[in-house]
């Protein structure tokens, strides 16, 4: 019995061979490569597959920035990428009794993670941007009773992204107090948790318009940001003075929606801090387009 020791991809590979050669020794790695990378292969279609249905239709941008998605797909990649490839090397031997079986579990437990990966991504995603008071919020479908929507249209949710609406507080003093009371107290979820208290995005959006501020503020309080607000003012006609920004609150982070001032709707997102505080030009301002 003779240990042969084989350099490969700089790394020293030992081998106990008895009866063996040095050159089968180099074929089984070379067979176990072939394998491994074949299977990376079809992990890297199937993955890119379902990334590209969650990057593009379940959470476009801003939202996959916004709530932190990050972290589930990249368990995702880390078991289908990484982990099944690397066991596929390691148990790989082409007149082995039990391949068929070891590969078969493998692909299972990769199955599995995919689907249970995905079924909670999917779960998660952005069904509705709500506008309520001050910021958007992002609703998943499972966060509301679908039956308290008034509108059956708004229960429709476009093939890519969610939809946008507007919460609006009660128009009568009593009732609000009631409300906000009722809120702080826990007594019930807060507005944009309430499609009771929902209207279509067009009947309500002069509330956002009057919320926006410049983005001149925006960038004297986030010069990072400046590169990425010069992009979308430059894909909407250069002319900054027609957009504005309001919060996008996501998960555990907020971004800055850039919208269109006099429609309110949003056209794109910037990864800065959107809560800046107000100052009295901005609360003049405020008043007047209110």
């Amino acid at each position: 019995m003779r240990t042969v020791s084989l350099g490969i991809g700089g790394e020293a590979a030992y081998y106990v061979a008895s009866g063996t050669t040095v050159q089968s020794a180099q074929l089984l790695v070379l067979e176990k490569t072939r394998a491994s990378l074949v299977h990376l292969a079809v992990s890297a279609a199937v993955v890119g597959a379902v990334l590209a249905v969650v990057l593009l239709a379940w959470y476009p941008h801003p939202y996959f920035q916004a709530l932190g998605t990050w972290t589930v797909v990249k368990v995702l990649i880390g078991v289908d990428l990484v982990l099944g490839p690397l066991l596929t090397f390691i148990v790989f031997k082409p007149k082995k009794r039990t391949l068929v079986f070891d590969l078969s579990v493998i692909a299972a437990v990769q199955i599995a993670a995919l689907v249970y990966g995905t079924m909670i991504v999917f779960q998660e995603r952005p069904y509705f941007t709500v506008w309520s008071v001050d910021r958007f919020e992002i609703v998943a479908s499972r966060d509301i009773d679908f039956n308290e929507i008034p509108d059956p249209e708004l229960a429709v949710k476009p093939l890519l992204g969610p939809r946008l609406v507007v919460a609006s507080m009660p128009e009568d003093e009593k009732t609000r107090t009631q409300l906000i009371s009722d809120i702080v107290n826990g007594r019930r979820p807060d507005i944009h948790f309430s499609p009771v208290f929902w209207q279509r995005f067009e009947d309500g959006a002069g509330q956002v318009s009057a919320a926006a501020r410049p983005l001149s503020e925006l960038r004297a309080a986030r010069a990072e940001a400046a590169g990425a607000i010069d992009r979308i003012v430059s894909r909407h006609g250069d002319n900054e003075g027609a957009l504005g920004f309001v919060p996008l609150s996501g998960k555990g982070r907020a971004l800055a929606m850039i919208v269109q001032r006099d429609s309110g709707q949003p056209v794109g997102a910037v990864n800065a801090d959107p809560w800046l505080p107000r100052t009295a030009a901005t609360d003049e301002e405020g008043d007047e387009a209110g």
